[in-house]
Parts: C-alpha cells; sequence; structure tokens
C-alpha cells in the first residue's frame, strides 16, 4: 500500500439517491475519476452515503403509482462505485487515473467544506507504472523546523574541509531563517534572519586573503539575497554581505555558479512570473561580498528550483508546470533555453517541478536530480549530452528507524563524497512536506546515495570533490 499526496481541486457531480434509514444507496456502476488539465480530477460520479453505512444496495421501483422499492443489489462499501461519507468527510474511489498512473482503492480527506469542497488524498494503492518507480528509504532525519506548515524548503549540503562525517546541511525555513543541521539531524544553529526560501553555496570564494565557502540564501522578507561564509571551525554561518542586496524582483528561488572557464562567481535569483536574474558577487576589499547584475533572463510561467552545472557550464531551471530548461550559464551566453523534459503526456516529469541538484561522477559525468511535487518522485537525468532519462524513485517510510516517507517536496541536494560511515558514497537530501511520523513540523530526510545508485544502477563514484 503506498501512501500518496496530491494538491489537486476535485470537481464532481455529487449523484444522490434516496436512502432508507437502515441501507444505503443506490449506485450503478461508475466510471473511473481521471485528470483534465483544464478541470483538475474529474468525477463522474459519487454516492453520498448515510450515517452507520455498511454496504449499498441498489433499489428499482415495482409500483410505477406507489413508492414501493425492491432490493435489486447490495454491494460492499469500497467495491465498485465511487462514494462520499458526510460524517466523517472521506471520499472514496475504486479507480483514479492522472496521466499514465492509475490509482486504486483511493481515498481523500475534505479540507474545505466551503463550495467548492477541496479535498486531500491521504491514501491509495498504486497501480501504476510504479514498477519503475524504485523505493529507497531515508536513514537520517533533521529535527523539525521551528514554524508550522509550509515553512521547510531546501537544503543545500556543506563538506568539512578535514572531517567530511562533520558536515552539516543547510535548510531554508521560509517563515523566518535558515537552520544548520549535523549528519545526525541535529540542529546546532538557528539564523531568525527573514523569509529564506533557497539556498546554496560554493567552495575556493576568495575573501579577505582566505577561500571560503560562500552560502547564499533568498530573503523574502526583503527581497533579497542574504550572503554567508561557513566557519569550519564552529560549522556555523556568518554574515558577509556588504549591504541588503535587494533584487529587482519578488524573489523566490535560487542557486549560485562558480564558472570553471574565468573562476568568477554567480548567484541566480527568480520569480513567481517566470523572471531571473544573474548576478556577479565579490570581494569588495573591505571583508565584505557585493554583488551586481550581469544579466536577466525568462520563461512564462512561475519557477523555483534552478542548478548550475560548474564544470560544464549549464543553468538548469524548473518551470513548474511545463518542465526543466537549460541554458548556458555565462552571461554572456544565449537568453533562449531547451527544454529537456516536460510535464505534458510525452514527458516523464509530473508538475509541479520543483527542486533540482547535480550528482557529479567527474568532470562530465553524473546525474541530474529534479523533484516531481506533483506525485512525490524524483526523476533522475544523465547530467552530460541531451540529459537522457534514466528513471525515478520515490522515498519511502523506513519504519524501523521511525521515519516516515517523503512528500511535497520542494528542495533538494545531493553530494558524491564520502561523510562518514553513515553516508559512504555520498548523500541525498530532500525537504518533507508532511512529517507525519509523529504529525510534526515540515524537516528534511537524508538518503544514502547507494540507495539510490543501486535502485536505479547509477555509478557510485567517490573521488570527485567540488570543494
Amino acid at each position: 500500500m503506498g501512501i500518496v499526496k496530491m494538491k489537486y481541486l476535485l470537481m464532481f457531480n455529487l449523484v444522490i439517491v434516496l436512502a432508507l434509514e437502515t441501507t444505503v444507496l443506490a449506485a450503478t456502476q461508475t466510471r473511473s475519476a481521471y485528470f483534465d488539465d483544464r478541470q483538475g480530477i474529474v468525477i463522474p460520479e459519487v454516492v453520498v452515503l448515510p450515517e452507520s453505512a455498511r454496504f449499498s444496495v441498489k433499489l428499482r421501483q415495482l409500483d410505477s403509482s406507489d413508492f414501493v422499492l425492491d432490493m435489486d443489489s447490495v454491494t460492499p462499501l469500497k467495491a465498485s462505485f465511487n462514494y462520499y461519507d458526510p460524517k466523517t468527510g472521506l471520499l472514496y474511489l475504486p479507480e483514479l487515473k492522472i496521466g499514465n498512473e492509475i490509482y486504486k482503492a483511493v481515498e481523500l480527506k475534505v479540507i474545505s467544506e466551503t463550495e467548492p469542497l477541496v479535498f486531500r488524498m491521504i491514501s491509495a494503492d498504486i497501480q501504476i507504472d510504479r514498477g519503475d518507480i524504485k523505493a529507497v528509504q531515508a536513514t537520517v532525519e533533521t529535527k523539525p523546523v521551528p514554524a508550522s506548515g509550509d515553512a521547510a524548503d531546501d537544503p543545500a549540503i556543506w563538506i568539512h574541509p578535514d572531517e567530511p562525517a562533520r558536515s552539516v546541511v543547510i535548510g531554508t525555513q521560509k517563515q523566518g531563517g535558515l537552520g544548520v543541521y549535523d549528519l545526525a539531524g541535529q540542529e546546532i544553529q538557528y539564523l531568525a534572519d527573514g523569509n529564506m526560501n533557497n539556498v546554496d553555496l560554493r567552495y575556493g570564494f576568495p575573501l579577505n586573503d582566505e577561500k571560503v565557502a560562500i552560502v547564499a540564501a533568498s530573503n523574502r522578507s526583503n527581497d533579497s539575497i542574504a550572503l554567508y561564509k561557513i566557519n569550519p571551525e564552529t560549522r556555523q554561518l556568518e554574515n558577509v554581505a556588504a549591504r541588503t542586496i535587494r533584487s529587482g524582483l519578488d524573489v523566490y528561488g535560487l542557486c549560485m555558479y562558480h564558472s570553471a572557464s574565468y573562476g568568477k562567481y554567480y548567484v541566480f535569483i527568480n520569480d513567481k512570473r517566470g523572471a531571473v536574474e544573474q548576478w556577479e558577487i565579490f570581494d569588495n576589499g573591505n571583508q565584505f561580498v557585493d554583488a551586481t547584475v550581469v544579466r536577466r533572463l525568462s520563461v512564462n510561467s512561475q519557477v523555483e528550483g534552478c542548478v548550475a552545472d560548474d564544470a560544464l557550464g549549464y543553468f538548469y531551471l524548473g518551470e513548474e508546470r511545463v518542465g526543466i530548461w537549460k541554458f548556458g550559464a555565462e552571461p554572456n551566453n544565449a537568453d533562449a533555453g531547451q527544454l529537456i523534459d516536460t510535464t505534458n503526456k510525452q514527458g516523464n516529469m509530473t508538475a509541479e517541478v520543483e527542486g533540482l541538484t547535480i550528482y557529479y561522477v567527474n568532470e562530465t559525468e553524473g546525474y541530474l536530480i529534479a523533484s516531481n511535487q506533483g506525485n512525490d518522485t524524483f526523476t533522475v537525468y544523465e547530467r552530460a549530452g541531451d540529459n537522457a532519462y534514466l528513471g525515478k524513485f520515490h522515498i519511502i517510510g523506513n519504519p524501523d528507524l521511525k521515519i516516515d516517507a517523503v512528500y511535497d517536496t520542494d528542495g533538494i541536494d545531493v553530494i558524491n563524497v564520502p561523510l562518514g560511515e553513515a553516508f559512504p558514497y555520498g548523500v541525498f537530501v530532500a525537504q518533507d512536506g508532511e512529517n507525519i511520523y509523529p504529525d510534526e513540523n515540515q524537516n528534511f530526510k537524508l538518503v544514502p546515495w547507494e540507495h539510490i545508485a543501486d535502485a536505479l544502477n547509477l555509478k557510485k563514484e567517490t573521488s570527485y570533490s567540488p570543494r
């Protein structure tokens, strides 16, 4: 039994049939629910059940002049028709089709009783090309973020220069700050510096005659780029921004790029309308970091997740309802991009496209990974060439370690460097939009890279280091 979470508005017509005191209602065999690009999930027919119903009865009229009904058939619940129980707020669908995916025995819980009713899927047996979607498990989860609701968003992994097992995960809390977690998931720092949405980092940035790990985050509180360095002794963030670096956008997603050709460092930042700015960051000569805009580009609708390939010089951008775009990452590259995969029927993705990250095998080989928030999966592509599609995985629960499955993921990150005994081939980190075991605030889940590599027959290469 797979548990899935969907975020669709359900459109349906209720078929209300007379209910007697001790029976349920009539229902003929109904057509499967299905997903329509314009309408959402369409449920052709739904039966509304009375209280304490345990079976469904089809009745037929025997006398046209008198209201006399005869039992025609009895159908157990959860059998062959769609029904809604107002007492529990549960909507049951024997089958739901979304693209090439088929969900069986779907249960949805009403979350808004105002018109139109809005439901959230709470369980289903997944009967899709799920055989092609590999299952992996997290072995560590971070402490929950300090805010409830949709709060955690994007992780970035920092590799300790001398002791890889002391590396950390930096995670955004978009209702108020940044958290820093060790590889056991314990929080070692929290900065309440604003509504931080996305975060990324690069190594070897020249600052005040030193080479530092530079961290950038998109601060939605004041539409700015926040900048920090990591102190390797304390493993904590220290503010190095020369000023409040305000973008001309209502900032949202962010990622970084270090040019192998020119040695310069950049921040890409975007907004919900599809606009992107590329900023060059530099030492201002006074122990702080400043920035200037060097390029602007755009796509046609909402974006957020992005990642840059430092060695190959590409910038990838997720257009949430469309797919993944590939651009040249240098400021003087063309502003037109190439769509490498889509969320339509010809593509391998499911909207919404969220986080993007790159696993480096060597200078030219590796994998581009994307979060498909709409069906809680992660899509893997070749890093080189035309980014050939390689497969999908999802993160299921790990009952032995009492770690729940991952749903509704925004940001992701991955590293190939061994990080001690817990992560000998590197680690993949995903934001968990639910965190329901137990029911707590959102957090981040850590998956050993070998779990993913073995499931999808990918490489486990630890010699290449991004530092």
